[in-house]
Parts: structure tokens; sequence; C-alpha cells
């Protein structure tokens, strides 16, 4: 009996180019590449390192049950894994936990040692005598650093070519025949961008950022995946430039679905997505309506208070309970009461003589 993750679980997570592919290279020249780096926090959360050839053989194990195509649904238990490898328990526990620092595998579903009560039940139905529920792992591809660009005076910082090796920098003829100042002194020659390019790209880029951020929440459709963030872009160029948000985005998809009381499964994502965006008011978010609305009540919130304050303050300021106002105001209100009573003493005995009654005597005879 398997455990189903449901959609979305591996959402980000690329698969890789085969079993024997994953063990003997992209563990490999991980390992090779950044072991010392993830030395210190394995031994600070483990208790020590690992070598190579152990974590070769846990590896080749927890590849052998995954997926053949993807290298995903690797769920090979702890006790299976020691069985296998002939490690120890904490040997077992720290490859995996290196693989995880050497971002060539993750962990979708930490394991458990019980299972909740339907899972106890479904279980008894089919026959599966299982106690808990295994790791699932997902075998990939090393993932790669983060590539942001630094950014210095609107240009991309470069890294300086080397003074030596075989790229050695030499200086340039011109700075002799042509011209008496340096060519290292000298900046190169740029076209000039025009004030609408400069918008473009940083509407792209907006786009681009806002894309991404979609792609990564939870909440957001499978079938937004289909496409990059760079394939986003240019239809989320117009509701990021309004700053629109991930939230905003899959709200307004949910309206739709609760509208239309279907859900959707578009053919062509994007252009769906640029259609419904022409429906909305992008000058409105959901987030900005939704902090008007708020504001609103608030500000009724705030209102009530503010007249039921006066006329706390109004009952306050009252004359006393002994005035000749109050005296005079509690006699009206007695003549009035005494006058509604006996308006309706009057009705009850017009009503009561306008009707038949019927007496039944009833005589005692007493004792024959």
């Amino acid at each position: 009996m398997r455990l189903d993750l449901g959609d979305g679980a591996y959402n980000g997570i690329p698969i890789w180019q085969g079993a024997q592919h994953w063990v003997e290279i992209a563990v490999r020249e991980a390992y090779t590449a950044e072991y010392k780096n993830i030395r210190p926090a394995l031994v600070e959360t483990t208790g020590g390192g690992i070598s190579l050839k152990t974590l070769l053989a846990v590896a080749t194990v927890m590849a052998s049950v995954a997926e053949f195509d993807t290298g995903r649904e690797s769920r090979l238990s702890l006790d299976k894994t020691i069985e296998r490898t002939g490690k120890g328990e904490r040997t077992v526990q720290r490859a995996r936990q290196a693989l995880k620092l050497l971002r060539v595998a993750t962990e979708v579903f930490r394991g458990r040692l019980r299972r909740k009560k339907g899972e106890r039940q479904g279980s008894y139905r089919v026959g599966d005598k299982g106690r808990g529920w295994a790791s699932v792992w997902a075998l990939h591809l090393r993932k790669p650093v983060d590539k942001t660009r630094v950014y210095l005076d609107g240009s991309i910082k470069m890294a300086p070519h080397p003074r030596r090796g075989h790229l050695l920098s030499l200086p340039s003829r011109r700075e002799v025949i042509n011209t008496k100042r340096s060519v290292n002194k000298r900046a190169a020659p740029r076209r000039k961008e025009s004030k609408a390019e400069v918008e473009k790209v940083e509407a792209i880029r907006k786009g681009l950022l806002l894309a991404s951020k979609w792609l990564s929440n939870p909440r957001t459709p499978v079938w937004a995946r289909r496409h990059t963030p760079r394939g986003w872009a240019s239809a989320l160029t117009e509701p990021a430039a309004h700053g629109w948000t991930a939230a905003d985005l899959n709200d307004t998809i949910d309206d739709w679905a609760n509208a239309q009381n279907m859900v959707p499964t578009p053919k062509h994502p994007i252009a769906f997505i640029r259609w419904l965006m022409k429906q909305q008011d992008l000058a409105f978010a959901p987030h900005v309506l939704a902090q008007i609305a708020a504001d609103q009540e608030k500000a009724e919130r705030e209102r009530q208070s503010a007249a039921l304050e006066m006329e706390r303050e109004r009952y306050a300021s009252a004359a006393p309970e002994d005035s000749p106002g109050r005296q005079a105001a509690r006699l009206v209100a007695r003549r009035a009461a005494d006058t509604a009573r006996c308006r309706k003493v009057d009705t009850s005995a017009r009503e009561n003589a306008a009707q038949p009654v019927w007496i039944t005597h009833l005589r005692d005879l007493g004792p024959q």
C-alpha cells in the first residue's frame, strides 16, 4: 500500500537522466566539488562526515527503487536500506543528509513511525501490515546555486580577467598609436537606451518576478507549471505593473471557477491568463479591494463607537431624577398607562356583552 502525496508534491524538482548517471556522475561530481563546503553542516547535524564510497553505496540502493524515468518515488525504508547496504543506522542517516546538502536529492515526504486511524483502517482492508510510512525521496541532478546578478550603475558587474595564465591581459597597440590615454581607462562604447526601452525592460523584469513567485506558490494550479517563469513574464507584465501578487492571481482564478461552476483546465494556459486579465480591473487587485473593504468596515465601526459615546455623554449630562422635568414626564407616562388600561377594560366589557352566554345548571338531587 502506497501513500498518495497529492498533486504538486514534486513542484520545482527536476528529473534525472537515469540511475547510473545520477550515482556515478551527479552524486560523485557533487561530492568532489562541494563536500568540503557542506562538511561543517553535516558534522553539526549528524555528528560526523562520510566517505565517497559509503555515499555511493547508499545512493545506489536509493536509486534502485526510484522511478525509472523521473527518479521520483524512492520510498525505501530505513531498515531496508540498512539491510541492503550493510551500513549502520547513523551512517545511512548521515548519507541521506549529505545527499540533501549536496542538492542531489529532495525529501518530498518525511516518514513517520505510526499511521493515522484512517490510514490504519485502509491498510487493514487491503491486508497491509505496515506500521508507518517510509520517507519519499526525489533523486535529481544537482540544483544550481543562486545566480543573482549584481547591478552597478545600471550595468551588470562582471568578474575581472586574470592577470596571469592563458588569458594574460596585454596592452593594446591602440594606446600607443591612436591615443595617449590607456585603453583600460576608457569606457566601452554603448548604445544609448531610450526611456521607453528602459521602461519595457523594467516591466518585463517585474513580470518575471511575479511569475516566479506565482509558480512557487502552493495554490497555483498544476497547468500553470507547463511554462517557465520566463514564458509567463510577458503575460504578467501588466498585472505586475499594477502591483498584483501571486495570491491575487490565484484568487481571480478561484473566483472565475466558482462563477462558472467548473475547474479551469485550459489547453493554452498563457492565452487563458491573458484573456482572464483583460476581464479584470487591473487598477484594483483583489488584495486592494479587500483592504478597501476592511478600511470601510473600520471607519463604520469608529463612526458607531463615536455615536454611542456621544449618546452616553448626552445621557450623562441629563437632568437629575428629582428634577421638575423628569417628575412631569413620569406623571404623563402614568396618565397614559392608566388611560390605556381603562380603554382595554372598556373594550373587553363591550365584547363580552355582545356575545351570547350559555349557562348550564346542574341540580343536585341528593340521595333518592
